[in-house]
């Protein structure tokens, strides 16, 4: 039996197996969740879009998150965005939830958004506001 080059004293293994423990629960980066998040974003800043105007703008401008979630291979990316046109997306602020051709439709004008953002606002200021009654009650 070969002998350890190393003195580690079980403190320092300890250590290093907690080091380790800890790097193994952490957790992946949620790659499609982000690629979501852009292509609700590339909706909501270009109103009136059609699927494969959203697939290029999405391809052109978050080239990262497309890799990132999806691959590089222009043919299996560009299936998989016409896939993902029917995924739900929740958007965090106001909580509601559509598919991504819904959500074109429902961003189909400048003032469309518009009034899209002026009532996420106003609800939040009303979440806000019962926020601060209810500890009071």
């Amino acid at each position: 039996m070969n002998k350890s080059n190393y003195n580690i004293s079980d403190e320092e293994m300890a250590s290093l197996v907690e080091a380790l423990d800890n790097m193994l629960d952490e957790e992946e980066p949620d790659f499609y969740g982000e690629l979501k998040t852009a292509a609700w974003n590339v909706l909501h800043e270009n109103p009136g879009i059609d699927m494969d105007e959203w697939i290029d703008l999405l391809m052109r401008q978050y080239p990262t998150e497309v890799v990132d979630a999806i691959g590089s291979h222009p043919a299996e990316a560009y299936a998989s965005l016409c896939e993902m046109w029917d995924d739900e997306y929740t958007d965090p602020e106001t909580g509601e939830c559509n598919t991504f051709r819904q959500w074109a439709k429902r961003f189909c004008s400048y003032s469309a958004i518009d009034r899209y953002d002026k009532t996420a606002e106003q609800e939040a200021i009303l979440r806000h506001l019962q926020a601060r009654q209810s500890p009071k009650q």
